[in-house]
């Protein structure tokens, strides 16, 4: 994979993207950097779904 000298994403606690580097990327580049935040977005859902799926079983016990 090549080096990039920019940075970007989308982010908390700003709610939206930035972008630091020389110029706007090319479309390319811009739609590697949104397939890339697109599977760390999917990644994180699954995260949350098994942490409730983990939280119900916990609470089920319980009951």
């Amino acid at each position: 994979m090549r080096r990039r000298f920019f940075r970007f994403g989308f982010g908390m606690p700003h709610f939206g993207f930035f972008y630091f580097g020389p110029g706007f990327p090319r479309r390319q580049e811009y739609l590697e950097m949104l397939e890339e935040y697109k599977r760390e977005l999917e990644a994180e859902l699954r995260e949350v779904e098994r942490e409730i799926a983990e939280l119900k079983a916990e609470l089920g016990r319980e009951a």
